[in-house]
Formats: structure tokens, sequence, C-alpha cells
């Protein structure tokens, strides 16, 4: 047989996906934790160094979360004098299924982000974007290199203006070739994806299905080593040109973070909390936001619900797993009910068999 038949056999069988299992590359078991350090980049994709900074993800629990049974991550950013010593403020939520690592989204981990474009642009994209809750097959270990798959894609119009424009947002991966890179913690031979979320404008033309013209398009390459998972992601900084919106240019800046050793020695210190404890909201009344607060003594499940005083649920504010400690989270009415009405509300923790219940005052 001669070499350039046994070169073919050798490249098809590198493309061979019986051995791409994707729970292979995340720690197998739970109190593993990852150290990172993010760097922002400028319009040319220089480092400033000014503005760096940490986290801490923490592989807390498997429990099943919305269908799937989910490894559970809490995660907390800060600068590197504080982070060790920060609660854990957020949650991060993947599931494994042969070849597939799903990632849960959700939109309210980015709320505060959108909340701010809708009043910018008065459009309401935080809307459109809790359309989109749910599990989705980011890594897809069995693709072939190099060929692209559909994430999700969502059609939907926004009004600037009286106009009325069609836009589609998509978000398509594809498996790069395999990388071996050398980390602060070790040297790794990496599954390597791209992740391309982008933002286009619909024409549409009957009898034919409508033309996507892109007008942005945010990538975001990542690493992913055998029982370590996330070692590594790049985002290049994006020139947006959103003109046709009638939203002058701007650039997004882009972000490169990497896995290191434990930011310092000492272990994450939190404030010792002894007994369970639902604050009173703060202000009370209030109008347009609280701040609730609370103490857990115990790690678990978390959720804090708002109820009208009716009894009916209309908003939830925690619910995922969280470690004992004290939080703080700000209600908006606005942000989860239609034309909130003056007047009394709950709001109600519970945390395992552990529950309590205060009340609240909208002033309008």
């Amino acid at each position: 047989m001669n070499l350039k038949i046994i070169g073919i056999l050798l490249l098809l069988f590198s493309q061979l996906t019986f051995a791409q299992t994707a729970s292979t590359y995340f720690p197998s078991q739970t109190g593993y934790k990852w150290n990172y350090e993010s760097v922002p980049l400028d319009s040319l994709n220089n480092p400033v160094n000014s503005q760096k900074f940490f986290s801490i993800d923490s592989f807390a629990v498997t429990s099943p979360y919305n269908g799937k049974n989910a490894n559970v991550v809490l995660s907390k950013t800060g600068p590197q004098s504080t982070i060790n010593f920060q609660p854990y403020a957020d949650s991060i939520y993947y599931n494994f299924e042969s070849s597939n690592g799903f990632e849960y989204f959700d939109p309210e981990l980015i709320s505060g982000l959108l909340g701010n474009i809708d009043s910018t642009l008065g459009i309401n994209f935080l809307t459109f974007f809790n359309s989109l809750e749910g599990w989705y097959s980011y890594y897809r270990f069995a693709s072939n290199v190099n060929q692209s798959y559909q994430v999700f894609r969502k059609d939907t119009t926004v009004t600037i203006d009286s106009t009325t424009l069609p836009l589609r947002f998509e978000l398509v991966g594809k498996r790069i070739t395999d990388e071996t890179i050398n980390t602060s913690i070790g040297t790794f031979t990496c599954k390597k994806f791209l992740l391309e979320r982008s933002l286009s404008y619909l024409v549409t033309i009957p009898p034919f299905p409508p033309i996507a013209f892109k007008i942005l398009g945010v990538e975001e390459t990542i690493w992913l080593a055998s029982d370590n998972w996330k070692v590594k992601s790049f985002i290049p900084s994006t020139n947006v040109d959103l003109s046709i919106l009638g939203v002058p240019a701007f650039n997004v800046p882009g972000l490169e973070t990497n896995i290191i050793l434990p930011i310092t020695k000492v272990e994450d210190e939190f404030i010792t909390v002894t007994n369970f404890e639902l604050y009173q909201n703060y202000p009370n009344p209030f109008n347009p936001s609280t701040k609730i607060s609370w103490q857990s003594p115990i790690s678990g499940w978390q959720r804090l619900k708002v109820y009208d005083v009716l009894g009916n649920e209309i908003a939830t504010l925690v619910d995922d797993y969280r470690v004992a400690g004290k939080y703080e989270i700000e209600f908006t009415p606005e942000s989860s009910i239609k034309n909130p009405a003056s007047g009394l509300y709950f709001y109600q923790l519970k945390v395992g068999n552990l529950v309590e219940t205060k009340k609240m005052i909208l002033l309008k």
C-alpha cells in the first residue's frame, strides 16, 4: 500500500468519533475548582492589563435542572485581592450525553446588560433573549473538524421609530483542529471549538425564503482539556456597524481568559453563618427597585420568589444551588411584571426544609 493511501486512511481515521465522549472532558468529582485570569482586549486586540480580573468556578453538585441531570458549577468574579473572600454569585449548568456537551442558557445572567441596551436603544432585547432560555448542545465532540453545526436560530422583529426590522439571532458551532497548549497548571492536548453568535438582517423576496445579511458577529474560541474542561477562551474585539438600525458604530472589547494556579494558597474564607434569615427589603416601601438580602447556614438549592396578595407567583429571583453564606439581589418589578400595580407583595425564601416569608410595598 503506497504512502499516499496510508496518509488518507490515517486522516479519515482521525475523524472517527467513537472515542469522543463528552463527559471525559469534565471533572468526574465534585469539589473541583477552576481559577481563571481574564484580560480585556482593546480595538486592536492588545491586552488592557489595568482592567484584568479573576474568576473562581467550583463544581458543587450534580442535580436535576429543567429536564436534564446538571453538573452545577458555582462562579464568582472579582479583583485578585478579594476574589477568595467573595461569595459565589452565579451558577452555570452543564450536561453531557454521549458525544454532546450541553450548557444551559439563562438570560438572567445578562439581564443587567440587556436592560441597559434596551433603555439606550429603545429595543426590547430582554424579552427576546428570555425566549431563548434552555439547554443547547454547544460542544459536539463527534462533529467533523471544520464542519459547522447550528446550535440555535431565532427570528424576531424589532421596531425603531415606527419601522419594523426583521432580524435573526444565531449561534453556530464548529470543532476545529485539536491543539496542544501550555498553561500554568500543565500542558494539555485540547479539543478546540469555535462558537459564533451573529445578528443578521432578513430580506424576503416571495416566494423565496428569507436571505440573512450578517450585521454583527462575535466569535469565541474555546479550548477543552480532558478531565479539566475549559482551560482557555479567546474573544477578539469586534467593530459593530448597526447603521441599518439607526445606531452609531461602536467597538465591543475582546476578552482572553486563561486557567491559572490557585489565586492564593489560602482557601476561600466566608463569614460564618449560624442561622437562617431572610432580611427586610430595603428600601421599603420602594420604587422602582429594592434589595433583598438573606443568609443560610447550609449549602443547598435556594429559591427566592415573589407573590402578589392573592398568592400568585409573579417572579423567581433565585433558583439555583448555592453554598452557605450571605447573599443579596435587586428586585425591579418592571423587569418581570407587566404594569406592576402599587400595593403589598410577599417574597419567600426556601433552602431545603427552611422557609421564611416577608412583606414589601411598591409605591408608584
